[in-house]
């Protein structure tokens, strides 16, 4: 018998060895992506196993765990050697999902230094219940648990197709889609995409398109690309029919990179529109946060804080782009005001920061059905914040802020504590709240240079988290036990802050995110390692479920689809 924690460090450990060991080819890229797959994933193994070795991982308490709990000895053959699984140690890995309105799938590819291994892993993992079959040129296995999965491979690749049809239901709210049904991929079917994608070439590849073969030649540890269009479509229905959703869909692809540096993970980012959002994004493009924007925040340390600034007339211009204009001026009608009030009272910059969070024990009663009282402690929370807007025309704002408050007390007669703190202030220039006066007037004073909030100028977003302090006033406020404050403590000194930013340029918007970590000095993919061993260290042993033996790991579509599919 082993545990959920023990079972979970085996899946873990495998998964890891193939994500160290896995590679495929084809196209220009050499990666065999159809043209219109909904997301790909590409994970650069030369790149990552350059920063983390697998040695390294061998050397932490969790792999020693997994290795001890392993009874199978196939399994602990790969824990110890991956490259006996027969896949290439030195290339790439890819994993991407092709969806329409009613079912989808899920691939996972990589190529092979030798196919007798591979075959012969597949073969010790299943014990007898696995058979390897021909298929022409190709040879396959399917899971031997249901007709959900398959594994095609030759001499130099191999490709795991998993049926991923139930998404659908995830992405509509598991109702299987807006008004659409859930189909699942037979058997045959899933063969039949293994092979083709095999066969893929030229036009039918995704890097045909030029974006994404600009995407992967600009080298990173991973590369991500994420097609919005066909990943939601046919999901639109109801009153999203009405509008036009798919001017934001339809054309609208997300290209990233991540690398893993010394004391940081960067994540560049570049977003596409189809031509009508496009315009509309160069029309509204061009404001940019300024000096004097961001000397209204806090000059304190704070916990987050965020700025943007854009074109007032830029939501406008989405609302009727997306035809939704009519019924908005309707609802709006109802609160005595209209989207021209909206852009006439915006000043197109808003800006907003968090300094502290407090909780404090509150005495309270309950009062029962028999009238009997019973007393005891409310956690009372208090916000330390400040939120600004400016203002284009002050008689306008003033004109959504005393709607705001009828329809606050319409719906809200009883009135919340929290609501009630709060605080706000209207000038000719800013409208402030905060959680206290002092708050409010040291936003509307402006004049301060707060440190964390430079970045922030000449882009059109600029966004700051502090990781540490977050986690810090975690633990100031728990009142959990120690085990618990001892994940939150190893967080804390491991964590340091987001920054991120992004703009527009000739309709394409334009982003960075950057985790910084409290170490500068090391690889940030091996202080994730040591965070992951610590994190595993200090949890408590004693909190262990049995579920029953552990299947082997090395079962069939599993085996090569572990990354990709367990969980």
């Amino acid at each position: 018998m082993t545990n959920v924690k023990n079972k979970g460090l085996l899946i873990l450990s495998i998964g890891l060895a193939f994500l160290i060991t896995a590679c495929n080819k084809g196209g220009k890229t050499g990666l065999l992506v159809p043209d219109d797959a909904a997301m790909a994933l590409h994970i650069d193994l030369a790149s990552l196993s350059s920063k983390l070795t697998w040695a390294e991982i061998k050397q932490t308490s969790w792999y020693t765990s997994a290795l001890n709990q392993a009874t199978d000895s196939l399994v602990k053959q790969l824990l110890n050697d991956p490259e006996t699984s027969g896949i290439d140690p030195k290339g790439n890995l890819v994993f991407f999902l092709k969806r329409n309105s009613s079912n989808g799938y899920l691939a996972f590819e990589g190529s092979l230094k030798d196919a007798a291994k591979f075959s012969r892993v597949i073969e010790q993992g299943g014990k007898g219940n696995i058979k390897i079959e021909k298929d022409g040129e190709y040879s396959f296995v399917k899971s031997p648990d249901d007709d959900n999965a398959v594994v095609y491979f030759n001499d130099k690749l191999f490709i795991a197709i998993i049926d991923a049809s139930g998404m659908n239901k995830g992405l509509a709210g598991n109702r299987g889609g807006f008004g659409g049904s859930t189909e699942k991929y037979p058997l045959d079917s899933l063969k039949l995409l293994a092979k083709n994608t095999f066969q893929l070439k030229g036009s039918k590849l995704l890097d045909s398109d030029k974006r994404f073969a600009d995407l992967i030649s600009d080298k990173a540890d991973m590369h991500v690309w994420v097609n919005s269009g066909n990943l939601y479509s046919g999901l639109a229905g109801g009153i999203m029919s009405m509008m036009k959703f798919n001017a934001l869909l339809d054309g609208a692809i997300t290209a990233g990179k991540a690398n893993f540096d010394n004391g940081k993970i960067t994540a560049d980012f570049k977003s596409y529109y189809s031509k009508e959002m496009t315009d509309l994004l160069k029309k509204n493009s061009g404001s940019h946060i300024t000096a004097e924007t961001i000397s209204h925040l806090p000059d304190q340390e704070v916990l987050a804080a965020f700025s943007m600034s854009y074109a007032p007339s830029y939501i406008k211009d989405l609302i009727k782009l997306l035809g939704f204009d009519g019924i908005a001026n309707v609802g709006l009608a109802q609160l005595g005001i209209s989207i021209d009030d909206f852009t006439k009272a915006n000043g197109g910059t808003q800006s907003f920061a968090v300094t502290d969070v407090t909780i404090t024990g509150k005495p309270a009663t309950i009062t029962l059905d028999n009238g009997k009282t019973i007393p005891y402690e409310k956690d009372d929370t208090k916000f330390d914040f400040v939120f600004g807007s400016s203002v284009g025309d002050r008689t306008s704002f003033q004109k959504l802020i005393d709607a705001f408050r009828k329809t606050i007390d319409k719906e809200m007669p009883v009135k919340d504590s929290t609501l009630e703190r709060i605080k706000s202030k209207l000038t000719d220039k800013w409208f402030a709240l905060g959680g206290s006066e002092a708050d409010v007037n040291a936003f509307l004073g402006g004049g301060k240079k707060p440190v964390y909030a430079q970045p922030f100028t000449g882009h059109s977003m600029g966004g700051y988290v502090n990781l540490q302090k977050i986690f810090t006033t975690i633990i100031a406020n728990t009142k959990k036990d120690t085990t618990y404050k001892n994940n939150l403590e190893v967080s804390a000194n491991f964590w340091k802050t987001i920054t991120m930013h992004s703009d527009i340029k000739g309709g394409e918007v334009i982003s960075k995110v950057e985790i910084n970590l409290a170490d500068n000095q090391t690889n940030a993919l091996k202080q994730l390692n040591q965070y992951i061993d610590k994190m595993y260290r200090a949890m408590p042993k004693k909190e262990v479920i049995d579920v029953g033996e552990t299947a082997p790991i090395a079962d069939t579509a599993r085996l090569a689809a572990s990354p990709a599919s367990e969980n």
